[in-house]
């Protein structure tokens, strides 16, 4: 799975575009890598996941495994939104899931990029 990433709105929103087929372990480790290297800096509002071109080859009750590891950090992604653009109705499953399972994590999915942006600005 190929990722490419900007930031977009002065750098308080990162847009990472996911390309090509990527499993749990792959999506984890990014979101872990993330985490560690410090990319969810404190003035940022949110960040886009643009899956539009990617295929998820995971199971959606793995879905639990990530929202714990959100959860684990709740002091930086209590304070971001997550906004997960999908064109497949197979990806659009894991962020809805993701919704239920936490209300401490701001999750949505979107069928737009500009759609997610004002979803993130809003109330800012």
């Amino acid at each position: 799975m190929d990722v490419y990433c900007r930031y977009i709105d002065d750098e308080s929103i990162l847009i990472r575009e996911l390309k090509g087929e990527g499993d749990f372990k792959e999506i984890y480790n990014l979101w872990l890598r993330l985490i560690e290297e410090g990319g969810l800096r404190p003035d940022m509002k949110g960040v886009i996941n643009d899956l539009r071109e990617a295929g998820l080859l995971m199971d959606v009750h793995e879905i639990h495994k990530l929202i714990d590891l959100f959860e684990e950090n709740i002091e930086l992604f209590s304070r971001i939104k997550i906004a997960v653009v999908v064109s497949s109705y197979k990806n659009i499953v894991f962020p809805m899931v993701g919704n239920k399972i936490s209300k401490k994590i701001q999750i949505k999915p979107f069928s737009t990029i500009e759609a997610a942006r004002n979803w993130i600005n809003d109330d800012y």
